[in-house]
C-alpha cells in the first residue's frame, strides 16, 4: 500500500502541488464538521452525476438537521444565497490565502448572518435570495460556527456538502488539504467494463456494437476472461466506484490511468473543475448508456466536443487503432485520493472478423428495422428472399444507393451505411421496406434552422457537441389523443438549448392554461412552459425527447398543516411557480420547503404581530392561482 501512496504523489505531483503546499503551512484549513474526529463522507468529487461532476465532498450528519458546521479557515462572508433547488442555504466564505469555502444545504446560518438575512427578505419582501455583504461584515475565526447543517434545496438527505474553490472559482478536491476526519484504506471497485468501436470499420468479436467485457475478480485486481477479440478504432468504458471507510455509500473514482503494452496511454484526474465546463459530462460519461440503462461509465478516451482540462493522452485522446494479429496488453489503474489502488487487466487481440457470427439479435424483429447510433445507420433485415437477393436498397431522394450484408446474426443480415454519404428517406429488402423517420444532419458550430410540417427547430452554434442526425416524427396518440412532437435520438446529448416551435392542431388549447411537457416513458410529463403567438408555442429544451401540449387548469392545493404557521401546497400538473402570504395586509415571509411541499411563516421578530386576518396566495405555472384566507 506504501507503494500505491508514493505512485499516487508522483501522478498527482505537477496537478497538485498548491494543494500539498496549503495544507502543511500555518494556517491550515480544519474540517467543518466535528473537527478532529472522524467522519464519514457520502459524496465525493467528480462522482459522475446526470448533468454535472459532484463537485467538493458530501459530509455525513447522521442522518439529523442541526449539526454545526465550523469555518474551515478564517475569512469573512463574501456571499449568502437561499433557494428552493440546487445548494438551498448556501454560504460562501473568502480566505486569506484567496480561496473560497463553500458551505450548502444549510439549516440556519449563525445568528447574526440569520438576522440580516431574514431583515433582506423582509425588505425585498422574497424569499429566494442572493445577498453580497461588505468585506468583513461577516468575519470568522477558524472553527467557529457559520451555521447548522441542514437538508435545503436540492439535498436528498441531511448531510453537509462542502467545497473549496481556487481564486478563478475552480472547484479544488477537499480531501488533498490533509484532513485525517475521513479515513481510507478501501481501493476502487471495479463493477463493469465495455468496449466500443468507433467507426464503421471497427469490429468487436466481429459486431459493430458496443460489448460488455466479463471479468474475474481477486482481492481488488481484475482480469478479463478471455482475450478480446477486435479489429479498427476502439474505445475503453469503465464503471466503478470507490468506498471509504465506515460507510456503505457508492463514491466516484477520480483518477485513472491506462497502460498499452505497458507505456501510458491515457490519464484522467479530476481534482480540478470549472463550472463553465460541467456541461460537457454528457460526452465523458456514454450518454447513449445512461439513458438506456442508467450506468454512468467513464470513457477512457477524450471523444469529440469534450472541452474538459483533467485529461492526458500521449497520442489518439485514448483511442487504440488495433491492427490484425497484434496483441495488446491493457493495464487499468484505478486511485482514490488515499493512494489505495485496484488494477484491471486484460489481452485484446487484433482480428479481422468472420461475416457469419452464430448470435441472435437482444430485441425482437419485425422483418426490418433499424437504428442510428451516432453517424451510422445499422439495418437488421431477416434473410428470406426467394431470389437470394443480399442487397439494401437505400432511397436516397432520386438516387438508390445498393448495399451488401456487412456481417449475418443467425438468419439476420446486418447492413452499415455512413450517413456522411447520404441520408435515405427508406429501405427495401427484398419485398419488405420501411420508412424512416425524417433525418436531419445538423453540424455544431453553426446556426441551423429546421422547418417540419409541424415543427420548426433553431440550433445555434453552440447548441451542440458533434455532429447530430436528427430525427423528427409526429403523431397523435390513439389512447388519450396526445399530441406527441418527438425528437431523437434520445441517446444523443445537447450542449445548449436549441429553440422549438411547434404547431398543434389549432384551436384546440386555451393559450393561457396550455404549455408544453415532456413525456417520458412512464406516463410522467415535466412542465417546459413556452409562449404562445399566432396558434404556434415555441419553447427553449436542451433534450432531445418526446413533447407534447397539455391543459392544466386546475388551481394548486393549499392546506393547514399540523404544525402552527404551516401549510401543505401541491400542484398536480404544472408546478408551484409563486407563493404570497401577508397578515393584516402586511407581507409576510414564508419559507418554502419543495421536498416535503411545506411552507410556513418566519416572523421577522418576536415583536411581530401574530393574530389577524391571514391570506396565502399560491399559483401555478400555469397561472392558475389559489388563495387561503384564515384567522390567526
Amino acid at each position: 500500500m506504501k507503494s500505491n501512496r508514493i505512485n499516487l504523489i508522483l501522478l498527482l505531483l505537477i496537478h497538485s502541488l498548491p494543494f500539498a503546499v496549503q495544507a502543511q503551512n500555518s494556517d491550515p484549513y480544519t474540517f467543518p464538521i466535528r473537527p478532529n474526529k472522524t467522519n464519514f463522507l457520502s459524496g465525493t468529487m467528480g462522482e459522475l452525476r446526470s448533468s454535472h461532476f459532484h463537485a467538493g465532498i458530501d459530509i455525513k450528519t447522521g442522518g439529523k438537521i442541526g449539526e454545526p458546521v465550523h469555518a474551515t479557515k478564517r475569512g469573512y462572508i463574501t456571499r449568502i444565497k437561499i433557494s428552493t433547488s440546487g445548494y438551498g442555504n448556501a454560504l460562501y466564505m473568502l480566505h486569506p490565502d484567496g480561496n473560497t469555502s463553500v458551505y450548502a444545504h444549510l439549516e440556519e446560518f449563525a445568528p447574526e448572518i440569520q438576522k440580516y438575512v431574514r431583515q433582506e427578505q423582509y425588505k425585498q419582501q422574497t424569499f429566494e435570495i442572493e445577498l453580497f455583504p461588505e468585506p468583513y461584515q461577516f468575519a470568522f475565526k477558524a472553527q467557529e460556527v457559520i451555521g447548522l447543517s441542514g437538508n435545503t434545496g436540492g439535498s436528498l438527505g441531511p448531510h453537509l456538502h462542502f467545497e473549496i474553490r481556487d481564486p478563478q472559482q475552480r472547484v479544488l478536491n477537499p480531501l488533498h488539504y490533509g484532513f485525517d476526519e475521513i479515513k481510507d484504506n478501501i481501493p476502487p471497485i471495479l463493477q463493469g467494463f465495455a468496449i466500443r468501436p468507433m467507426n464503421i470499420t471497427s469490429r468487436i468479436s466481429g459486431e459493430l456494437t458496443r460489448t460488455d467485457v466479463r471479468i474475474n475478480r481477486t482481492g481488488f485486481n481484475y482480469k478479463a476472461m478471455d482475450t478480446i477479440k477486435a479489429i479498427g478504432k476502439i474505445g475503453l468504458e469503465l464503471w466503478g466506484h470507490d468506498k471509504l471507510n465506515g460507510s456503505a455509500n457508492k463514491n466516484g473514482i477520480s483518477i485513472i490511468e491506462v497502460e498499452v503494452n505497458e507505456e501510458t496511454h491515457y490519464k484522467q484526474i479530476i481534482d480540478v473543475m470549472s463550472f463553465s465546463l460541467q456541461r460537457h459530462i454528457l460526452v465523458h460519461y456514454p450518454y447513449d448508456v445512461k439513458m438506456t440503462d442508467g450506468s454512468r461509465f467513464h470513457k477512457l478516451y477524450i471523444d469529440d466536443g469534450n472541452e474538459l482540462r483533467f485529461y492526458e493522452s500521449p497520442s489518439n485522446n485514448g483511442l487504440l487503432n488495433l491492427e490484425q494479429s497484434k496483441l495488446y496488453d491493457i493495464k487499468i489503474k484505478m486511485y482514490d485520493p488515499y493512494g489505495n489502488m485496484s488494477q484491471l487487466e486484460m489481452i485484446i487481440e487484433g482480428k479481422q472478423p468472420e461475416k457469419f457470427l452464430n448470435k441472435s439479435i437482444d430485441f425482437e424483429l419485425d422483418e426490418i428495422d433499424y437504428t442510428i447510433e451516432e453517424n451510422i445507420l445499422k439495418v437488421f433485415s431477416e434473410f428470406n428472399c426467394e431470389d437470394e437477393s443480399e442487397e439494401l436498397n437505400l432511397n436516397l431522394g432520386g438516387k438508390i444507393e445498393s448495399i451488401k450484408p456487412d456481417y449475418y446474426l443467425n438468419n439476420v443480415a446486418v447492413y452499415l451505411w455512413d450517413l456522411k454519404n447520404g441520408i435515405p428517406k427508406s429501405l427495401l429488402n427484398c419485398d419488405k421496406g420501411l420508412n424512416l423517420r425524417t433525418i436531419h444532419e445538423v453540424f455544431p458550430g453553426e446556426n441551423k434552422n429546421i422547418s417540419t410540417e409541424k415543427m420548426n427547430i433553431n440550433f445555434s452554434a453552440y447548441s451542440l457537441f458533434d455532429t447530430l442526425y436528427l430525427e423528427t416524427d409526429y403523431a397523435i396518440k390513439t389512447n388519450d389523443s396526445l399530441e406527441v412532437f418527438s425528437l431523437g435520438p434520445f441517446t444523443s446529448p445537447l450542449k445548449s438549448s436549441m429553440e422549438i416551435e411547434l404547431a398543434p392542431i389549432p384551436n384546440r388549447y386555451n393559450p393561457e392554461k396550455s404549455h408544453v411537457y415532456k413525456a417520458d416513458d412512464t406516463g410522467n410529463f415535466s412542465f417546459e412552459g413556452g409562449e404562445w403567438q399566432d396558434g404556434k408555442i415555441t419553447f427553449s429544451t436542451r433534450e432531445l425527447a418526446d413533447y407534447t401540449v397539455l391543459t392544466d387548469s386546475i388551481a394548486p392545493l393549499i392546506k393547514e398543516h399540523t404544525k402552527k404557521y404551516s401549510y401543505i401546497i401541491e400542484d398536480e400538473l404544472s408546478g408551484i411557480k409563486s407563493f404570497e402570504a401577508k397578515l393584516n395586509g402586511e407581507w409576510v415571509l414564508m419559507k418554502y420547503e419543495p421536498k416535503d411541499n411545506m411552507i410556513w411563516i418566519d416572523w421577522l421578530n418576536d415583536e411581530m404581530k401574530k393574530t389577524g386576518e391571514f391570506v396565502l396566495k399560491v399559483t401555478d405555472h400555469a397561472g392558475n392561482e389559489k388563495e387561503y384566507i384564515t384567522k390567526l
